[in-house]
């Protein structure tokens, strides 16, 4: 779950940047020269889509505002599908995205100007990830073209706004500006810290008092591959911050973050310091004979009974006046009141297993879907999700009450092997939470069945949606009625069949049990499943396609590869065959296991058909690029063998008939 901003702090806001010119007016645009619009290809890299001739942003936090600036390159037909449509990101809470212009420039100097349509969609990247967008389409973009678009990020100028320049885009940029001016008001002095940023390039100038630049030539962009890590965690970037009134500028790395810590503890301990009440609780939940374990499981699920604001949709001022919602200032207000933001059900278990007679903590941690955490960094912003850490009988615990959709003991896939600190009394002690548990991920399919006459496959199919697999079901549906999200199951559902097939559920269950796996029940169609030829039968061993082979089409790769999380498919699958026919020779059972991975299929013959039974591991997560060409040659004996049929004869009385 990620915390709240603190009382007394001023909101330091990450934003996502995408070009620029500083001191620019709204209606200047640069020049173009000749080359540029003459230009073929990047000649630096040969054979790009596209390439970024020229961004630039002004950052200016007295007035609150972002200026953005682009001009893009387009050079072949993908080029032009990628470029023309433009997502800009940015949490409506803080700022919004103004004055967007825009115009697209042909090779012979002629200009289509944009019309200044925008729209706002919600982009969703899969486990658990959302955000908001401003979105609109350039005209008239086709090889040749170069684009260019501005616009203003204006953030609520009740907050100081403590910027981040991303520096690299997902382009080849050719140049780029970057500029920030401090506020002149503010009571301490900006200070600049950077990620990735390359030496041998760029090099943040502190050009005067408060201001600071940067240019930067010839910078690749970031490669865009299927399961590739988050491309914000390995971009160059850099962060501007105000340091905090009172700090010792000769403070270690060490000394920062108990000093850190510290702060942070007495938070939790200023929380939780309502022993009384949470006994009361204790003893209503747990009972003396119960285990460790079974009292922590008791907590937790105590804990999950409260209502998580933060997993609803944002509510006016109005609305929250009209329901009553107060702040909590304590644990005894969480239990009272039924409902707390994900910080607030975070200290609540800290507070019940204290009172249990547990060792316990918050832990502060990076998520693996932002940031890697560099404690020399000394950047306490990087900490953005927050867990709790139980000791119980000499075993760890790690639990996650704030995010709501996961078991006990699971964690959303970013909390999982990340670095960050564990709060003490005396500040902090640096952290790595656990690495996932392949059992923690499965999906389990059950299928029965029958070809026909027309050779169409048909039949009942049960599935198990486990652990993670399920944890993000419910988070990312959370909003669907029943309807929704039979829906949504029969789409993903979909995913794996051969075109044309159907899948209709009948029977979902489990939703709302956060302990048992999602069972859903179905219906499934599919047409043209086996060939017949000549009084034999062709039907293939699997039906479910195996998603991940697409991943590794590509001969190269320049990513690391990054499943978010271990997990594991297991397949049982009765195919019943018309009456008559009976299997001939069948393939010999596989089994590949080449270190963290692993696939084993068989077949055997059953009455009146056979039974196939597959199981797909992935057991780790991130794997070097090194390995994209053994995980590739694995994933091509998984489709091979998935793909292999088995020949029923027909018998002489069918051949009669």
């Amino acid at each position: 779950m990620k915390p709240e901003p603190r009382p007394l702090c001023c909101l330091a806001v990450i934003c996502l940047l995408l070009a620029f010119t500083p001191c620019m007016r709204a209606d200047d645009w640069l020049s173009v020269s000749q080359d540029d619009l003459a230009l073929k290809d990047n000649p630096k890299q040969p054979g790009a889509n596209a390439m970024v001739l020229y961004r630039q942003v002004d950052v200016d936090e007295k007035k609150s505002t972002v200026l953005n600036y682009v001009r893009v390159k387009v050079f072949t037909q993908q080029g032009a599908k990628d470029q023309a449509d433009v997502e800009l990101p940015y949490d409506k809470n803080e700022e919004s995205i103004q004055a967007v212009r825009g115009r697209t420039i042909q090779p012979d100097g002629k200009i289509t100007d944009f019309d200044g349509r925008t729209f706002d969609k919600e982009v969703v990247k899969g486990a658990g990830i959302k955000y908001l967008a401003k979105t609109f389409t350039m005209p008239d973009v086709q090889p040749g073209s170069i684009i260019e678009y501005k616009y203003r990020e204006q953030y609520d100028d009740r907050y100081y706004i403590n910027v981040g320049w991303v520096v690299q885009y997902d382009l080849f940029t050719r140049l780029a500006r970057f500029s920030i001016k401090a506020d002149e008001y503010a009571q301490s002095v900006l200070r600049s810290r950077s990620y990735h940023l390359p030496a041998e390039n760029a090099k943040v100038e502190n050009s005067a008092p408060g201001s600071y630049t940067l240019e930067v030539h010839d910078l690749p962009g970031i490669d865009d591959e299927p399961l590739m890590p988050p491309p914000n965690s390995q971009r160059a970037t850099v962060e501007f911050y105000y340091q905090g009134l009172g700090v010792p500028d000769n403070e270690t790395d060490d000394q920062y973050w108990k000093r850190i810590g510290k702060g942070w503890n007495s938070e939790v301990d200023h929380f939780v310091d309502k022993k009384k009440e949470l006994a009361a609780e204790v003893s209503q939940d747990v009972s003396n004979g119960d285990s460790a374990e079974t009292k922590l499981r008791k907590l937790y699920a105590r804990a999950l009974k409260i209502r998580n604001l933060d997993m609803e949709d944002e509510k006016s001022q109005k609305e929250e006046k009209q329901e009553q919602i107060k702040p909590n200032d304590n644990v005894e207000d969480v239990l009272k009141h039924g409902y707390g933001n994900g910080l607030d059900i975070t200290f609540l278990m800290v507070g019940l297993a204290r009172a249990a007679g547990f060792e316990a903590a918050e832990l502060r941690v990076a998520s693996r879907n932002s940031k890697i955490f560099y404690p020399q960094r000394r950047a306490s912003s990087d900490l953005t999700n927050a867990l709790v850490w139980v000791r119980a009988d000499s075993k760890e615990y790690y639990l996650d009450p704030g995010a709501h959709y996961f078991a006990f003991n699971v964690l959303p896939w970013d909390e999982y092997a990340t670095n960050g600190i564990r709060l003490t009394k005396d500040g902090s002690e640096m952290v790595t939470t656990p690495d996932p548990a392949v059992a923690n991920a499965s999906i389990s399919r059950h299928l029965d069945l029958t070809v026909d006459p027309s050779m169409a496959g048909s039949g009942k199919l049960q599935l198990d949606f486990a652990g993670l697999e399920g944890a993000y079901l419910r988070l990312d549906n959370r909003d669907d009625d029943a309807a929704g999200r039979k829906k949504v199951l029969e789409d993903k559902i979909k995913e794996w069949l051969p075109v044309g097939s159907t899948f209709e559920v009948s029977r979902v269950d489990n939703w709302d049990d956060v302990e048992q796996p999602i069972h859903v029940e179905g219906t499934l169609t599919v047409p043209g499943f086996a060939r017949n030829a000549v009084q034999r039968l062709l039907i293939p061993l699997e039906i479910f396609h195996a998603t991940e082979v697409s991943s590794f089409q590509s001969e190269k790769r320049t990513n690391e590869i990054d499943f978010p999380f271990p997990y594991e498919r297991l397949d049982d699958i009765v195919i019943h065959t018309p009456p008559g026919f009976k299997a001939q020779a069948l393939p010999d059972a596989q089994k590949v296991s080449p270190g963290p991975v692993k696939y084993e299929i068989s077949a055997t013959s059953v009455p009146d058909g056979l039974e196939v039974k597959r199981h797909l591991v992935i057991a780790g997560t991130r794997y070097p690029k090194e390995s994209y060409l053994p995980l590739r040659s694995f994933f091509s004996i998984v489709r091979t063998d998935d793909n292999a049929q088995v020949m029923f004869q027909a018998s002489q009385s069918v051949k009669n008939n």
